[in-house]
């Protein structure tokens, strides 16, 4: 029954019984809906005057299975395109319009990232990776990808690295790390709660834990150097496009500092790869 309507006219009929602090959250939503689908679960409870588990108690009510797919459903409700892949994309959009506007977003979280990183916190933490006895990169789902990237990079430092991808496989690394490796977590909300998990396991046998994530979140709690990689991207309503992007610059910037550090070995790695890789190459 309650599939039928929208989630709007949920909230306005008399379908659901809601509580007074329910009426609270019905009466901000039902203002300003577009405003409600970027704010965090605390920014809501907080307007509203409300507990956090009040906000989600609420979203259960109305059929949803928390606060992040009730405002998944509430962007696709108001929005007459049902946009999932960026917030400024038109499904009338010709190429040279997703072209020109792609590139604006990536530029816009460029340079973002640029003022929210801190040069110390990236320095210490090439300092670290340049002195440990192995490196292991956490990633899952978007940031899966982002964890091979750092993996491809890393290796040609001498150190041993890898990447990790699956939980099981994360929780069992995790298990055996010691004070002289480092465990680099990679998460754009920072409260993935596999990632969160291991994080702390990692953390409980001595390693030093690196985050690539939000300065502010859950994850962050759990590392001795945050990168704050942030965007305006929420990746709860849009499919992670440059929030992927700035992990991978993120990648490169702590890859390079290392390399820097480390000096001369790593010249003379790149050195023997690049020339080893000659005869794979067709000769012009």
């Amino acid at each position: 029954m309650q599939a039928s309507i929208s989630l709007l006219q949920l909230m306005a009929s008399d379908r659901v019984k809601l509580s007074k602090s329910d009426l609270k959250l019905s009466e901000l939503v039902r203002a300003d809906p577009s405003a409600v689908i970027h704010k965090s679960i605390a920014s809501l409870a907080r307007e509203a005057e409300v507990s956090e588990p009040t906000v989600n108690r609420f979203c259960h009510k109305l059929g949803c299975d928390g606060y992040p797919d009730f405002k998944l459903r509430l962007a696709q409700e108001i929005s007459s395109n049902g946009r999932l892949f960026g917030e400024n994309l038109k499904r009338d959009d010709d190429t040279s319009k997703v072209i020109s506007k792609i590139l604006n977003a990536i530029q816009s979280s460029m340079q973002t990232l640029g003022s929210s990183i801190a040069p110390d916190e990236l320095k210490a933490a090439a300092d670290t990776i340049a002195n440990c006895k192995s490196i292991n990169f956490f990633g899952m789902g978007a940031s899966s990808s982002v964890a091979l990237d750092a993996q491809h990079k890393f290796f040609r430092f001498g150190i041993p690295v890898s990447a990790h991808t699956d939980y099981i496989n994360q929780r069992m690394m995790c298990s055996m790390l010691t004070k002289e490796d480092v465990a680099v977590f990679i998460s754009y909300t920072g409260r993935t709660d596999a990632m969160i998990v291991n994080a702390k396991h990692a953390q409980e046998c001595g390693a030093t834990i690196i985050g690539i994530t939000a300065q502010d979140s859950v994850l962050a709690s759990h590392c001795d150097y945050v990168l704050n990689a942030i965007t305006a991207e929420d990746t709860d309503l849009f499919t992670p496009m440059t929030s992927r992007i700035v992990h991978l610059a993120v990648i490169d910037m702590l890859a390079t500092s290392v390399a820097l550090k480390l000096g001369g070995s790593v010249e003379e790695n790149i050195k023997a790869i690049k020339k080893n890789l000659a005869a794979t190459r067709v000769d012009l």
